[in-house]
C-alpha cells in the first residue's frame, strides 16, 4: 500500500468522494417502481385434484401439515372437519368439490393453507403447496361456462391452467353459510308449548 503523497491537493480529494457518494445516494433512492416495474398480485400456488391453484398471499396466515382431522358429518360443503392450530380450533374446508368438482379420499400428505383477512378464518386444503408467484390478474383467462362447480370463487384461469381464487368471495360465502346455519329453527317440542 502506497502512503498518501505530501503534494497531492487534500482538499479536491474529499469532493470527489463526495461526488461519489452523491451518485450512489441517488442511484439508491430511485423508486422501486422506476428500477422494475411490478405488475401482478403475489400469490401462494398449490395443487389439488390435480389442477394448479393459487390464492393472494395478503389473505394467508400460514401453512402447515394436516395431522389431525375431526370430521364434521353434515356440514355444509366444502366444510369437511376441524383441526387445532396455534391453540385454537380451525375449520377446514375442501375445495375439489366447490370449485374442482372431484371427490375422493384425502391424501396422508395434506397441507393447510391458513387463509383469512383481518384475522384466520379457515384453513383450505391442499395436496401439495408450490411456490409464490406473481399473477397479472389483467390477463386472466374466463372460466368456461361448461365448467361445473361454483366458478364464482374462481377470479378465472392463467395460461398456465392456474385456477386464481377469490379469497374474499370465498370468505364472504363461509361468513354467509355460517350467518344462515346460527339462525335458530324450531322444533316440534319448542312449537308444542
Amino acid at each position: 500500500m502506497t502512503p498518501p503523497r505530501d503534494d497531492a491537493p487534500r482538499a479536491e480529494q474529499p469532493r470527489d468522494d463526495r461526488a461519489i457518494l452523491e451518485a450512489r445516494a441517488r442511484a439508491l433512492a430511485r423508486r422501486l417502481d422506476d428500477v422494475a416495474p411490478h405488475v401482478g398480485v403475489e400469490m401462494l400456488s398449490f395443487s389439488l385434484a390435480r389442477e394448479q391453484f393459487a390464492v393472494p398471499s395478503r389473505y394467508v396466515f400460514a401453512v402447515f401439515p394436516l395431522s389431525e382431522l375431526v370430521p364434521l358429518p353434515g356440514a355444509a360443503p366444502p366444510v369437511i372437519g376441524l383441526t387445532r392450530w396455534r391453540g385454537d380450533v380451525l375449520t377446514i374446508l375442501d375445495l375439489r368439490r366447490l370449485i374442482a368438482n372431484v371427490t375422493g379420499a384425502l391424501d396422508d400428505l395434506s397441507r393447510v393453507i391458513v387463509v383469512g383477512d383481518a384475522y384466520p378464518q379457515f384453513g383450505i386444503l391442499a395436496d401439495v403447496v408450490r411456490d409464490m408467484i406473481t399473477i397479472d390478474l389483467s390477463a386472466l383467462h374466463r372460466v368456461p361456462d361448461e365448467r361445473r362447480g361454483e366458478t364464482r370463487m374462481l377470479l378465472g384461469i392463467t395460461n398456465d391452467a392456474i385456477h386464481v381464487i377469490d379469497a374474499p368471495a370465498l370468505m364472504a360465502r363461509q361468513a354467509d353459510v355460517h350467518a344462515t346455519s346460527d339462525t335458530v329453527v324450531p322444533t316440534s317440542s319448542s312449537s308444542a308449548q
